[in-house]
């Protein structure tokens, strides 16, 4: 593994673990096997070490959709392999202490993860509606709907719902994902 890859790999740990403003350079290193003089040869500071893992991930996601939409299966199971894979692969990002991180220190982060998460909805419904059987969903803009799912995301995948009400990561987006494909289906 790349040298590169090692450190988005201990940022990706240590942000599961503890979040991101709370892991040091030093950590990162450590985590990473290497000094923390190769860290700054290859990154100019923490802060474009989150950015690139940041940046990382949205690719693997962005890679993910066209084989999974080509597989032509049912939206629901489509919704699942897409969730098992945000899961699975998102981790670092998705517990409270990450999320919270990204919002309050790191806001222009938070807004461009923002941005990829709508325009990733916007395709997956469009997905869908393309797929449904159901008439009256193919007469709605899916940048409405888009939009709708967002804002239904933001009320209930945020760190203050999920530790509120005593959810998790998994259990807030499973409950959420069947709503919104028995709704939509």
């Amino acid at each position: 593994m790349e040298i590169k890859d090692r450190i988005i790999l201990a940022c990706r740990n240590l942000a599961h673990s503890k979040g991101f403003y709370s892991q040091t350079v030093d950590e990162l290193a450590a985590a990473a096997g290497v000094s923390k003089r190769t860290i700054y040869r290859y990154f100019h500071s923490k802060e474009e070490i989150i950015e690139t893992t940041l940046e990382a991930f949205m690719q693997e996601i962005r890679e993910f959709f066209p084989p999974l939409f080509k597989q032509n299966s049912p939206p629901e199971e489509t919704l699942s392999q897409l969730l098992k894979m945000l899961l699975t692969n998102g981790q670092f990002i998705f517990n409270p202490s990450s999320l919270e991180d990204l919002r309050v220190h790191y806001p222009f982060l938070w807004e461009r993860l923002d941005r990829f998460r709508m325009q990733r909805i916007q395709e997956f419904l469009e997905y869908i509606i393309a797929r449904g059987d159901r008439e009256n969903l193919h007469q709605i803009d899916p940048r409405l709907l888009a939009a709708v799912v967002q804002a239904s995301i933001q009320a209930t995948i945020n760190p203050d719902f999920l530790l509120s009400n005593n959810l998790s990561f998994e259990d807030a987006t499973t409950q959420l994902s069947r709503f919104w494909v028995t709704a939509l289906l």
